[in-house]
């Protein structure tokens, strides 16, 4: 299923991401109880009748922005962004560590947002940011995004594998584990390119 800035879950909670620059945000059994940057992504859930059952700023020292989010059919809640901080927190991450000016981020939480399933930067040694996110019906995740980087992760199948311009599109898709870079592409030309938005169809196309 599709995701943007907010997703439901079957029984109509609703998860919401983006990015806060208030100290005082509404938080509640975080796992992260404040922030500690100018601005940071936050996750939250809210019940059908509008009650906050979840809120938890996410981020580090520099600025950090959640651009999507999802529900798998387990109930895991996974938030895709870029941030800035060299000190985002990780759990079990393909990537470890911040490699350039701004790399994406791509979390996955436990059902009721009590544990970190994963966390993990992706990108190189340039900026690199993402823009939207979706899942298949595995929980298999997609994003897409643009980058800056010469070095970005691309995967032996990738339809374009090096950088043709100054900021290319990049297409990524992970497994469920975080731990595998399924495919992995650029797509773009020698100006500036960027995407914007993503979807699946029924023979999951992207």
């Amino acid at each position: 299923r599709s995701s943007d800035l907010v997703a439901l879950d079957a029984a109509g909670n609703a998860y919401v991401t983006g990015s806060t620059q208030s100290t005082d945000f509404p938080t509640k059994n975080p796992i992260q109880p404040g922030n500690i940057a100018q601005s940071d992504a936050f996750v939250a859930e809210v019940s059908p009748a509008g009650a906050l059952l979840y809120s938890t700023y996410l981020g580090g020292a520099l600025n950090d922005y959640g651009t999507g989010i999802g529900v798998d059919s387990s109930g895991n809640v996974i938030v895709s962004g870029y941030t800035y901080s060299s000190d985002f927190p990780t759990q079990d991450a393909l990537q470890s560590s911040l490699s350039g000016g701004s790399d994406l981020f791509i979390t996955k939480f436990a059902p009721g947002s009590t544990s970190l399933l994963f966390s993990t930067y992706l990108g190189g040694t340039g900026l690199d940011r993402s823009s939207a996110m979706v899942l298949d019906a595995s929980g298999n995740i997609y994003i897409t995004g643009d980058t800056q980087s010469t070095d970005f992760p691309v995967t032996a199948n990738a339809y374009q594998a090096t950088l043709a311009g100054a900021d290319n599109v990049l297409l990524t898709k992970l497994d469920t584990t975080g731990s595998v870079l399924v495919f992995s592409t650029l797509f773009g030309g020698a100006a500036t390119d960027q995407g914007t938005a993503l979807t699946r169809d029924s023979a999951g196309n992207i």
